[in-house]
């Protein structure tokens, strides 16, 4: 009789020593996750702070100034423009240098690359 209820508390620790562990297991994994989670999160606040500012800044008249100048190439009452002469002349295309292989060398070197 002892000996049966020696064996059944052994059980009864045993399941109590491997159900903590269990739970501590569980415990440290959820807190690596609940971490991770946090520090996404962070992240995300930044960058949602981040655009919130870059819109503010797109309201301004100071934006608006900037991209009326640089990308429509307008001006202020006042301002001195200076345009410079732009040379629509074509260049002739410099032909390629001759190479001293035979046509035919040069087409199957060509043929050969168009495989790769």
């Amino acid at each position: 009789m002892h000996k049966v209820l020696a064996l059944a508390a052994c059980f009864v620790i045993g399941y109590l020593i491997w159900s903590t562990v269990a739970a501590l297991a569980y415990l440290g994994k959820a807190d690596r996750e609940s971490t991770r989670t946090f520090a996404e999160l962070q992240q995300v606040s930044a960058q949602t702070l981040e655009q919130q500012k870059a819109m503010e800044y797109h309201a301004t008249k100071a934006y608006v100034e900037k991209i009326a100048r640089e990308d429509l190439l307008m001006s202020k009452k006042g301002d001195t423009v200076i345009l410079f002469p732009i040379d629509h002349a074509v260049q002739e295309p410099v032909p390629p240098e001759s190479t001293t292989l035979p046509r035919l060398l040069g087409q199957l070197i060509t043929w050969v690359k168009g495989w790769f």
